[in-house]
């Protein structure tokens, strides 16, 4: 009788290991990035996957959403558009990323500031 339940017991937890270590994660993440200065520079706006991450494993799709959301200039365009491809809000930040003194007037100070939009989309 005792091993017969150690025998059930062993079968149920290697069952358990091989489902727990061959489950994909449920969900991807990624963060659309915009500056305070998008409508004067494009490029500031863009969209982390991951993809600068050491080791990346390269995602085309995440790639192709990239390249189209760096075609807009409109932030609720760009949140409609990940919106219908799957992606759901998290939170919002605001992170700030530099901070200038003017040279002509010391009491003047800029401070840049980045929005972060946090996203999630479940895993096929």
């Amino acid at each position: 009788m005792k091993y017969l339940l150690v025998a059930c017991w062993l079968f149920v937890a290697s069952v358990a290991h091989a489902q727990s270590a061959a489950a994909p994660a449920p969900y991807r993440y990624c963060a659309l990035v915009v500056a305070e200065d998008r409508f004067s520079s494009p490029e500031r706006i863009y969209l982390d996957y991951g993809q600068s991450a050491p080791g990346a494993v390269a995602d085309p799709e995440m790639a192709d959403m990239a390249k189209n959301i760096q075609q807009s200039t409109h932030v609720i365009d760009i949140l409609n558009y990940l919106s219908r491809h799957g992606w759901e809000w998290l939170s919002t930040t605001t992170v700030q990323t530099r901070q200038n003194k003017s040279s002509l007037d010391n009491y003047t100070t800029y401070i840049e500031n980045e929005t972060r939009y946090f996203f999630r989309c479940r895993t096929p």
